[in-house]
């Protein structure tokens, strides 16, 4: 998107993340001793589909984690818990739910309150690794937090009054409510554990992470998930060459996986299902995690990493392209902020042609920050061309970080007409060290004239105006589908303030239908997400996209929480975009 503003690199994301506590998950077997055992950071979605981060509770007087099952008949605290929360504000004890059971975010939307609060926080811990790094072994165990250093201060059951397959009816001991009142007023724990009555949290096998076979279990799971980015040239800040540097990497990798940032999928698995997904299978993430937990061991066997990949990032994925348009070399300065650079060239093709696919393809991903092609039309056709406005209502081209190389849909496509030009907006960042880019567009030919005509369809929110020193600020931007089509991606777009995102529609009938939602937007990662099947789009149908946007000092990347942001393209401004891709019959 147009945008003018410096590009938080994943090593960025990585030392910020870091000054707030490295990640060190502890193992599955480790002594769940309360005495002061330390909490790292970690990241899930809960039953409503919002992103909680553990450290973002920095601010509390105590942290409690609850381990939830809702099956489980020995751990029916809820009621107690709910009235224990009723008795602090929420500004001075966040209360979490961390549900290890395995039974998904689908197991909390029955009707039963006692077993689904809905009013409070289910965390989501499909993997249970969270439940293994606290080491949490029964569904009702509560975990209380010190946020001041991330220590535990208390673990075990809310009081009293559980007992094996009994429950007496008033609690002698309140080993909850103590913990906290004392931890709020600064004393010491009295008891600082005890032990809890729930059902056990089934952890699978139990795989001995120092077998695991690094050459034929890591891996190919690295290669299929991580080098694409993660090589010479990419656009990651390391290459992933040798088990040498993926072990000194280790610690952070865990970090960015445990806080879903890595691998940079952020839509919320169950709204939507899409093609191109980078988002890391559970088990695989388990694989992962536990085995750099392990200190991530060698083994026997070969490197695979080591082996060059036949995919480089200099290839065309797509094949030879029908025609290369080369954009003269652009030399980028060691330091300072660059303006946009625009280039014309002319397309050489004598007659009006149909594109079938295009690959934007810089040479220097590192300082790349976006790139955007518009076709200029002939003057004698001036009246036909789409309203680009460099890129705000659409674009023919496009690189941003994220942004898949796929064709247009089967037998569709976007058309030139002969005697047009290509427009080039080239945004590049400075890297500490003079460097160069390389820019080349890849243009792929229909034989003949396709029966679709792939479009975009553009929800537009120019009026944003998001207060100073705001957490959750709504804003919403809605489009009308004008004809028949079928939907095939949606690109949603914010910059620094963007926190959340969820796109829905309307259609002519009444129904409503919601496509598309990512609980944590990350401005660095413009994810363009592909609809696995393609969804009908009557004529009529109104797309409705509604934002949560962060302008408070819990927001990391925010340039500056006292001043109100308004539209603009620089970083410092704010956008709310979403690009609808469709087509239509010509």
């Amino acid at each position: 998107m147009i945008c003018r503003f410096f590009f938080y690199s994943l090593a960025i994301i990585l030392s910020t993340a870091v000054g707030a506590g490295a990640v060190y998950f502890l193992q599955q077997n480790a002594s769940p001793s309360a005495g002061g055992r330390p909490v790292r950071n970690f990241a899930l979605l809960d039953q409503n589909g919002r992103y909680h981060q553990l450290y973002d509770y920095q601010s509390r007087r105590a942290v409690v984690l609850y381990s939830h099952d809702p099956g489980c008949p020995t751990a029916s605290g809820i009621d107690n818990l709910n009235a224990l929360r009723n008795e602090f504000t929420p500004d001075s004890v966040a209360f979490l739910l961390i549900d290890s059971s395995g039974n998904g975010r689908a197991s909390h939307e029955a009707p039963d309150k006692k077993r689904n609060p809905k009013d409070i926080p289910i965390l989501n811990d499909s993997t249970r690794l969270v439940a293994e790094s606290l080491g949490t072994v029964r569904s009702g165990e509560a975990v209380v937090i010190d946020p001041v250093n991330w220590t535990v201060r208390y673990r075990g059951p809310i009081d009293d009054r559980s007992h094996y397959q009994t429950e007496t009816q008033d609690p002698t001991k309140n080993y909850l409510k103590e913990a906290i009142v004392a931890l709020s007023t600064g004393h010491p724990v009295e008891i600082s554990e005890r032990i809890s009555v729930g059902c056990p949290i089934d952890f699978g096998t139990n795989i001995d992470a120092n077998a695991l076979s690094y050459s034929h279990s890591i891996a190919p799971i690295l290669q299929k998930r991580c080098v694409s980015c993660h090589q010479t040239g990419g656009i990651g800040p390391w290459a992933m060459e040798s088990h040498a540097l993926v072990q000194a990497w280790a610690g952070q990798m865990r970090q960015a996986i445990m806080l879903k940032q890595m691998p940079p999928w952020h839509a919320d698995p169950l709204v939507g299902e899409f093609r191109h997904s980078l988002a890391l299978p559970p088990e695989e993430t388990k694989t992962l995690v536990r085995w750099i937990n392990a200190g991530a061991p060698r083994g026997t066997g070969p490197d695979p990493l080591q082996t060059k990949s036949e995919n480089t990032v200099d290839d065309w994925p797509l094949g030879e392209p029908d025609i290369i348009l080369t954009v003269p070399t652009f030399k980028i300065p060691a330091e300072g902020i660059l303006a946009w650079q625009y280039v014309k060239l002319p397309i050489p093709i004598e007659e009006d042609t149909w594109i079938r696919a295009v690959h934007m393809k810089p040479s220097n991903r590192e300082a790349t920050h976006h790139i955007f092609g518009f076709v200029e039309y002939p003057k004698e056709r001036k009246q036909e061309e789409p309203q680009w406005a460099e890129g705000a209502n659409s674009f023919f081209a496009a690189y941003v970080p994220g942004f898949p190389v796929v064709p247009f849909p089967v037998d569709s496509g976007r058309l030139i007409p002969s005697g047009s030009k290509m427009i080039f907006q080239r945004h590049y960042l400075t890297v500490g060290r003079p460097t160069e880019d390389n820019l080349q567009l890849g243009l792929y030919l229909h034989d003949k004239p396709p029966a679709m005509e792939y479009k975009m369809a553009t929800a537009i929110n120019m009026g944003v105006r998001i207060p100073a020193n705001t957490r959750a600020h709504p804003e919403s931007a809605s489009v009308v589908i004008p004809e028949d089509g079928q939907l095939h991606a949606i690109y949603p777009h914010m910059h620094y303030r963007g926190d959340s995102i969820r796109v829905k529609v309307r259609y002519p009938d009444g129904n409503e239908e919601r496509l598309l939602s990512v609980p944590n937007y990350q401005f660095q990662w413009q994810m363009s997400y592909q609809l696995r099947h393609p969804k009908p789009m009557p004529g009529g149908t109104q797309v409705t996209v509604d934002a949560i946007f962060d302008n408070s000092s819990h927001n990391p990347a925010n340039p500056d929480p006292s001043k109100e942001v308004r539209w603009g393209p620089l970083s410092t401004q704010e956008m709310l975009v979403n690009y609808m891709m469709y087509t239509t019959p010509r």
